[in-house]
């Protein structure tokens, strides 16, 4: 990253982060969440349930071609176009699109493809475009959804939540001028709580923070600083058994905090470089990827900085600078944009392969069953066989760039193209 302008003082912050209420909104009825339908039903957040990248089922196709309509069910063109992961609840699908001037959510009925609704986002908004990066464009960053809302943010620095009828229900905005590649940071939703992660610039700036938004008003819980330089990562939420922890990965820290107040929890000092690749979580360890540092095994808990007593294997490798990391638990898959797939032991991080496979990759790995799914920038699928050798199974193709991760429910692959939603299932 370049140098960054000097940090807004923290009245200047606060002013910036007020709600905004829509000014001529219909009325947002008051009604009970449906009832959760399970993961199958779900696909809440970027990657997925915890961010794992991990279906809950195994018969999906290892083969599909949007041109013969081999294996896809629908594709439906989306009018602006977007590098975000789609996020399911139940018989919705939502994505968002974006340009240098406007801003959209689209809802999609999940088993037609039929655009239930699009609503425009910040239409009043005259700061001008964002600064972004033809790598992450103007809607990179993936919603969340708790089933009764969706949010979504987009690199204007807006934060908003539609019901799902696409009313806004509220709105905030934050300053994220100082993102050079823009805001890529994906929504997660927790237990009412919203958290925005918006890392900027250099450490010593003081811009980087974490948000907790009420969901339900997008009022502030807690706003904390972070000491960490710009990233473009997810965070994630773990349950270690006692107790539940929101954990952070950025240049040089992975951070965990605590969900209802923002305070510290513990911190290890592993991330070189400009941070993209999510932490995940499995195998009672958290694993960390990203180009010029190492694959780091990190056991939850403790207190301060335990880089010294809670990192259980660190291992150098052909590392990602955008994918995220995919675990069964068993092993641990990392692709780099380059397009080399590496298999490391979860318990040791003894390497078990690494191999390139040609093209290029911005979609990180999936689990589905005992296979793991790729797409390529260019949207050419390959499958592979979750073992501890690389075994090739399938490819396929979808026609289209594919800057996104996929979304599993019903059985089925959402896959969010440059300018179509495509959906993969048998038949």
């Amino acid at each position: 990253m370049g140098c960054v302008m000097l940090g807004l003082m923290l009245a200047a912050v606060l002013a910036s982060c007020q709600p905004e209420k829509p000014s001529a909104a219909p009325p947002v009825p008051a009604h009970v969440p449906p009832h959760d339908p399970g993961p199958i039903t779900q696909w809440p957040r970027f990657r997925g349930v915890q961010g794992a990248g991990i279906a809950q089922f195994a018969d999906l196709p290892v083969t599909w071609d949007a041109a013969t309509g081999e294996n896809v069910s629908w594709q439906t063109p989306l009018p602006l176009p977007g590098a975000n992961s789609a996020v399911v609840w139940e018989d919705r699908v939502f994505v968002t699109g974006a340009d240098e001037r406007r801003r959209e959510v689209y809802c999609l009925d999940a088993e037609t493809g039929r655009t239930l609704w699009t609503t425009p986002v910040a239409e009043d908004y005259t700061g001008g475009p964002p600064r972004t990066h033809h790598m992450t464009g103007y809607a990179a960053p993936t919603g969340t959804t708790d089933g009764e809302r969706v949010y979504e943010v987009f690199p204007t620095g807006h934060v908003v939540a539609l019901d799902f009828e696409g009313r806004q229900v509220w709105r905030r905005h934050f300053d994220m001028t100082e993102d050079i590649y823009g805001h890529a940071s994906s929504l997660v939703h927790h237990d009412g709580l919203l958290y925005v992660q918006i890392d900027l610039g250099k450490p010593d700036i003081g811009k980087s923070h974490m948000v907790a938004l009420e969901a339900e008003t997008g009022e502030t819980v807690w706003d904390i600083h972070r000491p960490v330089q710009g990233s473009w990562t997810t965070p994630i939420v773990i349950d270690t058994g006692e107790r539940q922890e929101l954990i952070t990965s950025a240049k040089p820290w992975v951070i965990a905090y605590d969900l209802a107040s923002g305070e510290e929890l513990w911190r290890v000092r592993c991330v070189e470089g400009d941070s993209a690749p999510s932490p995940i979580y499995a195998n009672g360890h958290i694993y960390v990827a990203n180009i010029y540092a190492e694959l780091t095994a990190i056991r939850p808990g403790g207190s301060g900085d335990v880089t010294g007593t809670h990192v259980s294997w660190s291992k150098p490798g052909r590392l990602p600078d955008i994918t995220s990391p995919l675990s069964d638990g068993e092993l641990v898959w990392t692709l780099s944009t380059g397009g080399v797939l590496s298999c490391y032991d979860a318990d040791d991080g003894a390497l078990q392969f690494a191999e390139r496979l040609g093209g290029r990759f911005r979609s990180s790995p999936s689990l589905v069953g005992d296979r793991v799914y790729l797409i390529s920038e260019s949207g050419d699928g390959l499958v592979v066989a979750a073992e501890r050798q690389l075994r090739k199974l399938s490819t396929a193709r979808l026609g289209e760039p594919v800057y996104s991760s996929p979304a599993f429910a019903h059985g089925r692959m959402y896959v969010r193209g440059l300018r179509h939603l495509f959906c993969v299932s048998e038949g």
